[in-house]
């Protein structure tokens, strides 16, 4: 299992609709809109690590309005 967060930046009037369509996909776990300099946190749940890429690049910047991203990876202390 991977978790990984996704911070995400939308374009201005699209935030609200970014962040209900990330919510949408299958790997994501929970979505926040945040403060700072990103819009979006995607918390991610992957059964396998070698879909993060795929996740990342093609369904989550396949989302309008989503212009960036910056993902880190959780790892257990």
């Amino acid at each position: 299992m991977t978790d990984a967060y996704v911070h995400v930046v939308a374009d201005a009037g699209a935030v609200m609709q970014a962040a209900e369509r990330i919510g949408e996909i299958d790997s994501v776990d929970a979505v926040h809109l945040v403060t700072g300099d990103h819009d979006i946190v995607a918390q991610l749940e992957l059964s396998d690590h070698d879909d993060l890429p795929r996740v990342v690049a093609e369904e989550i910047h396949g989302v309008t309005g989503v212009l960036d991203t910056v993902t880190a990876v959780a790892y257990e202390p």
